[in-house]
């Protein structure tokens, strides 16, 4: 009887553990850092502030680091999937060279620094992804975008996964043969809280059919 007794323990504890990390998550899922692939001064804070089928409103905060001076010209997402974004997007705060109404791109071209990247769409301030107009989002500004689509069935996660932010006009005195960089969420998608809740949910459901199955003998 004792192992079965440690067993519901076990389970017990698993649970428990579910549920705290929900409420302990090291990372928010609707809110990601990226740090430049070339230059790690260079960071952009992305914040998902609303995800519907049709439409997604997020926020890009270039990251003030002192010593260093940098402008976001592009922010692309590579996605799963079939994705239609339009153009024009709107954008509120800090714009820069995107502009009010910024332009929208489902053929943003290749990504610097990751060749194997193909993005669905971009926000850009030139012609393509790579080819920025300076200035856009510079440090310590933050900008916010609306942008409309076919998302349906895409998660915040997805999106914080699949981010691409290029950086332009770097001046940075630990990296001076920077000019120009691009971050990239690193690692795996930031786990959504209703993936944790149902695994803290299921794990209690399994410890509590253990404990029926093994009272009953």
């Amino acid at each position: 009887m004792p192992r079965f007794f440690n067993l519901n323990k076990t389970l017990m504890a698993l649970a428990v553990l579910g549920v705290l990390s929900l409420a302990h998550g090291t990372a928010r899922a609707d809110s990601v850092t990226v740090s430049g692939n070339a230059d790690p001064n260079l960071q952009a804070t992305i914040n998902i502030i609303s995800l519907s089928s049709g439409s997604i409103t997020f926020s890009v905060t270039n990251v003030l680091v002192a010593g260093v001076t940098s402008t976001i010209t592009g922010i692309g997402f590579e996605l799963p999937g079939t994705i239609t974004a339009n153009s024009p997007g709107t954008c509120v705060g800090d714009c820069g060279n995107f502009g009010a109404a910024p332009v929208v791109t489902n053929s943003p071209g290749n990504v610097p620094q990751f060749p194997a990247a193909v993005l669905d769409f971009a926000v850009i301030t030139g012609a393509a992804f790579t080819g920025g107009n300076p200035p856009g989002i510079n440090q310590g500004q933050t900008a916010t975008f609306t942008i409309t689509g076919n998302f349906t069935g895409l998660t915040q996660a997805q999106f914080l996964a699949g981010v691409f932010v290029r950086f332009q006009s770097v001046v940075d005195p630990a990296f001076p043969n920077v000019g120009s960089d691009v971050a990239h969420t690193p690692g795996e998608p930031v786990p959504e809280p209703a993936s944790m809740l149902l695994l803290g949910s299921g794990l209690i459901g399994v410890a509590a059919g253990v404990r029926r199955r093994f009272g009953k003998k």
